[in-house]
């Protein structure tokens, strides 16, 4: 089984669900990058505008952050970011794929933190992480 993601993700979104909790209790080395190396990912329709209708993909962290009224439930998850912890990524067929941190990497940019920390994980890491009914 897989999910639906619009074209325009197809190359930034995994095409399976993982668990983010267990991609925060993977190991990994944090290393230090320009934000700007990841400021592509803010013009994407990652997120749902409206709570509780699952994965829309219908808006942008860029249309968030130029209009909180646009979806007052993710300007409150934007402010709310923790940017003490690293982006996750994975690296898988020779690039890197979000998995977790996008509200920080938006929190980060309206703050103008130019280095943030980032923890990449291997392709091994789908099996700890993919929800058990989609490996």
């Amino acid at each position: 089984m897989s999910k639906h993601i619009p074209e325009i993700l197809k190359d930034h979104i995994l095409p399976f669900d993982w668990d983010v909790t267990k991609v925060w209790n993977l190991q990994g080395t944090v290393e230090m990058f320009s934000r700007a190396r990841f400021d592509y990912l803010l013009d994407l329709p990652l997120w749902s505008s409206v709570p509780g209708k699952g994965m829309l993909f219908d808006i942008s962290p860029s249309t968030v952050i130029q209009n909180p009224a646009a979806s007052p439930h993710q300007a409150k998850r934007l402010a709310a970011a923790d940017t003490s912890y690293p982006l996750d990524f994975l690296l898988h067929h020779d690039r890197p794929w979000i998995l977790d941190g996008v509200h920080r990497l938006a929190k980060l940019y309206i703050e103008q933190a130019e280095i943030i920390q980032v923890r990449f994980h291997s392709s091994e890491s789908i099996a700890t992480i993919a929800i058990e009914e989609l490996r």
